[in-house]
């Protein structure tokens, strides 16, 4: 598995479990994978950011940046190195880009956020949540996810994360699921842009879906 980098951090629940050395070793890959990932720094429009028309400039360039990438393209939001961080700018932009994600604006894009404490991020945590919209963030190589979310939306994406890739069919053997509980707790994650899905067959009249984790392509 490869990852392509090119330079260019929201009730919080983080989860422990660092996915860094399994990118470096292609452990849980079933195919090698090219994800192009490029950095999208706030910081670069100033470090204490409050207004929505400041969120809107920004927006317009985040747009831009997500229609240059492939379609598995992904935006890494960092909010590394400011210092304030309003929830009217973070709603602006990452809660309007998240929400036109999520309806296919942006094909098979995603985003996530990387910022160095959970406080920084929290404002946006509460946008999202307004929106019913989730999101991924890391933090020291540490996942969250932020906005609206339940423990049973973690308890899916953690094997998921972990592995890497798997299938429904493995995933509601592992959480000890109905295959149809399984789908459509996959289906959830699928539609936030928290996972990508693919099917891949059928048992009986039941479909069965490849699934991938986000954070590593």
């Amino acid at each position: 598995m490869f990852l392509l980098f090119r330079a260019f951090n929201w009730g919080f629940a983080c989860l422990a479990g660092s996915f860094s050395s399994r990118l470096q070793s292609g452990e849980g890959s079933c195919s090698m994978t090219v994800m192009t990932i490029e950095r999208f720094h706030i910081a670069q429009f100033g470090t204490r950011l409050g207004t929505r028309m400041e969120g809107e400039a920004a927006r317009a360039e985040l747009s831009t940046l997500l229609r240059s990438l492939p379609e598995r393209g992904q935006v890494r939001v960092s909010l590394e190195g400011l210092d304030v961080l309003s929830t009217s700018f973070s709603d602006e932009l990452i809660g309007r880009t998240l929400h036109q994600m999520t309806i296919g604006e942006f094909g098979a894009r995603t985003m996530v956020l990387e910022s160095p404490s959970l406080e920084l991020a929290d404002g946006g945590d509460v946008k999202l949540a307004q929106r019913q919209l989730a999101m991924l963030c890391l933090i020291d190589g540490n996942w969250c996810l932020i906005g609206a979310h339940t423990p049973v939306m973690k308890e899916t994406l953690r094997p998921i994360i972990e592995k890497g890739r798997t299938t429904s069919k493995e995933l509601a053997t592992e959480l000890h699921l109905q295959m149809n509980t399984c789908v459509n707790r996959v289906a959830r994650l699928a539609k936030l842009l928290l996972i990508r899905r693919e099917q891949i067959g059928t048992s009986g009249p039941q479909a069965i879906y490849a699934i991938e984790s986000i954070l590593d392509g």
